[in-house]
């Protein structure tokens, strides 16, 4: 038997692609899709935070648009960043015409300083996400850009985080690009998702949601409880019940957060455990907003690096699909990171971006607000910082020797798209019926 933790994308897709093999899938929420779901308010639909499908795999592109056949719609990005008083097209590094005069000097000349003095070759492990930026982009666009908005995200100095996680995120552009972007010529799309897929209705949801046809075994608000990983049992409790279920595995895969499952593995040696409660990762209010007037803004998303904003980010759902909200209003997702023990009321937070939005010229005074509604994201962003390097990697390598393996963005902590969860499910699946058929052969 093989237990599923998790009825996120990742948990979704490994049961998908088992093929016959028994499982069981419990989730502990009271439906399925992680973070990778939507919810209704007010007849407003919100997701947790922006999710919005870019494919660099095309058998996950392939089975994708297969569970969503015509349900999804396809849309070229309109994402910009404000910063100097003015919008700039996403991303930075390329767009920077508009900008005061002085800016855009600085940051052409910042990035010709980085190809006429190139860094020492070493492994990306080896260099902070700061020096990355600098030897990679240059003084002026970090200045003006990359580090005042990555510190207003992680909330720590971008000398504790490394930067092997960087490079399919912020791709380094070439000279003309730079060139171009300062001089506001635009002769090709830059970045990972110069366009995406969204679903035509329903929110985000209606993505994990298409799995639950094709899959069986799944149970909701199933909370794992403690794992014995020599006798390979593992105890949830119901949480609708109140009872408590032990079940006996041959392989667990699991796809809660790597300090959750640890810290519920019973016999795991005791310094994997202090090495997990010591993973650092920074939290993320969600701020679903809706407001009583039209065509708030025509983007999908912004970007705030300026300190005097509490945001990092702010979206448009209305503007991936109208279905998603009220006629004659619209609705944003607003996000504001926060260390995982710090915390504010939704009063405090909608005060705050109400105020920001404001003085951005998003929203008026006179604006009637009809939705407020928070997240609290725990787990939202993993550090990629020094720890993690050392630690990850020897986590996994107990866990898989106990018969668990791990996946997913918080499952093997690290900065990963819906894609990859799917991906990963995928790739562990057909792993784990290889290991079976064998056994079987022996």
């Amino acid at each position: 038997m093989i237990l599923i933790v998790g009825a996120g994308l990742a948990g979704l897709s490994t049961a998908y692609h088992l093929e016959g093999i028994p499982y069981r899938l419990y989730e502990r929420e009271s439906e399925v899709g992680g973070l990778c779901r939507s919810y209704r308010k007010d007849g407003f639909t919100f997701d947790y935070t922006g999710h919005l499908l870019h494919f660099r795999q095309p058998p996950i592109k392939a089975l994708v648009e297969q569970l969503l056949a015509d349900k999804l719609r396809k849309h070229d990005r309109k994402s910009f960043i404000y910063s100097h008083r003015t919008y700039t097209e996403y991303p930075f590094q390329v767009n920077i015409h508009g900008l005061p005069p002085e800016v855009v000097r600085e940051c052409v000349m910042g990035f010709i300083t980085t190809l006429l003095h190139p860094a020492a070759v070493s492994a990306p492990k080896d260099h902070s996400f700061k020096q990355w930026i600098m030897e990679n982009l240059g003084e002026g666009i970090a200045k003006h850009f990359m580090i005042p908005f990555n510190e207003k995200l992680w909330k720590v100095s971008l000398d504790e985080l490394t930067s092997d996680w960087v490079s399919w995120l912020v791709p380094k552009p070439e000279l003309k690009d730079v060139i171009n972007g300062a001089l506001g010529i635009k002769d090709k799309a830059f970045g990972y998702n110069p366009s995406f897929l969204y679903p035509a209705s329903g929110g985000i949801s209606i993505l994990p949601e298409s799995f639950l046809p094709h899959i069986t075994g799944v149970t909701t608000s199933i909370e794992l409880l403690e794992v014995d990983t020599k006798r390979r049992l593992a105890r949830f409790q119901d949480r609708r019940r109140g009872t408590t279920i032990t079940e006996h595995y041959e392989s667990l895969v699991s796809t809660i957060p790597i300090p959750e499952l640890v810290r519920r593995c019973l016999d795991m040696p005791t310094y994997l455990k202090a090495a997990a409660e010591e993973l650092r990762w920074v939290s993320v209010y969600n701020l679903n907003m809706a407001v009583a007037r039209e065509q708030v803004s025509d983007k999908h998303w912004l970007y705030f690096p300026e300190p005097e904003f509490p945001f990092y980010r702010v979206g448009f759902p209305m503007n991936f699909s109208p279905s998603l909200g009220r006629p004659g209003c619209s609705s944003m997702y607003v996000e504001i990171s926060h260390r995982p023990t710090e915390h504010q009321s939704v009063d405090q937070l909608t005060a705050q971006a109400r105020a920001g939005l404001e003085q951005v010229g998003i929203l008026r005074p006179s604006d009637d607000i009809v939705v407020s509604d928070a997240k609290d994201l725990h787990y939202a962003y993993v550090y990629f910082d020094h720890h993690r390097v050392r630690a990850i990697p020897a986590i996994l390598s107990e866990l898989e020797r106990r018969g668990i393996y791990s996946i997913g963005r918080y499952g093997r902590w690290e900065h990963t798209s819906m894609e990859d969860a799917i991906g990963q499910g995928r790739h562990l699946a057909e792993r784990l019926r290889m290991e079976q058929d064998q056994a079987l052969s022996a």
